[in-house]
């Protein structure tokens, strides 16, 4: 009995904690990010002003391959000081690198041109929550499309 309770506590312990949200999740954060297409219900800055933007995220990861098509029209994101309507483009992305030679799944780096490192600070199937940490710490929050 000691042994399967030491086992459930080990199992919250290890499922929880990355992220604000979910406080327990047996899915991986690979398979709460992939297969849906995110929106951007608002964006909020440092002072805590929101506004709105467009923006969809569609993440995948295909073997070795992990992209993400953006569609928007924020010029902040897509790095298009002349973007003046929606423009798509697909970014290739990783989990940052940790100590040990694994991966911290927190950070999400963009791998091209405008490289970035977004901090997931919620990862849910309701709501996924970016710490944009290259421009401005802007915090972008999505929902399920």
């Amino acid at each position: 009995m000691k042994l399967f309770l030491s086992l459930v506590l080990l199992i919250l312990f290890v499922s929880c904690g990355k992220y604000e949200k979910p406080f327990i999740t047996f899915k991986s954060p690979e398979k709460r990010l992939t297969g849906v297409t995110w929106e951007c219900i608002k964006v909020v800055d440092a002072d805590g002003n929101e506004s709105e933007v467009f923006d969809l995220l569609n993440f995948s990861i295909n073997g070795s391959d992990s992209t993400f098509i953006r569609i928007s029209d924020d010029p902040v994101i897509m790095a298009n000081v002349n973007q003046s309507d929606k423009d798509t483009v697909i970014f290739n992305w990783t989990w940052a690198y940790a100590l040990g030679g694994g991966y911290n799944k927190q950070i999400i780096k963009q791998k091209v041109f405008p490289y970035k490192n977004y901090r997931v600070i919620s990862l849910s199937k309701r709501i996924l929550v970016l710490e944009d940490q290259s421009v401005g710490n802007l915090f972008y929050h999505y929902v399920p499309l």
